[in-house]
């Protein structure tokens, strides 16, 4: 539907499944690090999951795991890394099944976003890096369209010149992501784990240079579920 109504090509969600898989060259830990990197007709050729999507469109399916730990920012300061605070967090809930989905192109994030920018006093400017869900290429350039980082239908044109790529203007699922780091059924988890490490500087060669602000933002259900967190560093 979203190629339908803005008349985008393929190619754009084949550049969501390229930048994640660069991104999963610098992870050492990354299900396809030793995979090398995709090119558009790589993405393109792939064997067809559902139309338009491809193998090479869909997440991973793996084993996995993770864990945060949750405490006041005072109990924080005692502890032996530094701490990450919670500036803003925003959640959303939209259906119950597909069946009931009034608008595909209008996911919960269009929700939860706000909120979060809103309860932190930021905006999709302040993100100096973010880690996103992608169950599939879609879900992930759908969501940035609803996080504000561009406006709807124009996640074609967000993406191009490599701007969720290393080096680009947006670090984007720096991981590897689902597409080519890890996706047990948990995976929202280890979004916020990546932003966690982002902000302590402890990614090695994925490293983001000195990132202040943090944003993950998980999907959950059957594209029904939606939240936004943006986190930070104790300065």
């Amino acid at each position: 539907k979203y190629l339908h109504v803005y008349g985008a090509k393929r190619d754009s969600l084949a550049e969501v499944a390229i930048a994640a898989r660069e991104w999963a060259l610098r992870n050492p830990v990354a299900f396809r690090h030793d995979a090398g990197p995709l090119t558009v007709d790589d993405v393109l050729a792939a064997p067809p999951v559902a139309s338009p999507l491809g193998t090479l469109d869909c997440c991973l399916v793996t084993d996995g795991g993770g864990a945060v730990v949750v405490t006041s920012l005072e109990r924080a300061r005692d502890l032996r890394t530094d701490p990450v605070v919670v500036l803003g967090y925003g959640e959303a809930t939209t259906n119950a099944g597909m069946g009931a989905v009034d608008n595909l192109l209008r996911p919960g994030s269009f929700d939860s976003a706000p909120r979060a920018y809103r309860m932190a006093g930021l905006g999709p400017g302040d993100v100096d890096v973010a880690e996103v869900y992608d169950s599939f290429t879609i879900t992930a350039l759908l969501s940035l369209e609803a996080l504000g980082f561009c406006a709807p239908g124009e996640g074609p044109d967000f993406v191009a010149d490599g701007r969720l790529r290393p080096g680009g203007a947006l670090p984007f699922n720096t991981n590897g992501g689902g597409l080519s780091y890890n996706h047990p059924g948990m995976y929202g988890l280890l979004l916020l784990v990546e932003a966690v490490r982002q902000l302590r500087g402890e990614c090695g060669d994925r490293q983001v240079a000195d990132p202040s602000v943090a944003l993950a933002h998980g999907t959950g259900g059957i594209f029904s579920t939606h939240a936004t967190v943006l986190l930070g560093r104790d300065i």
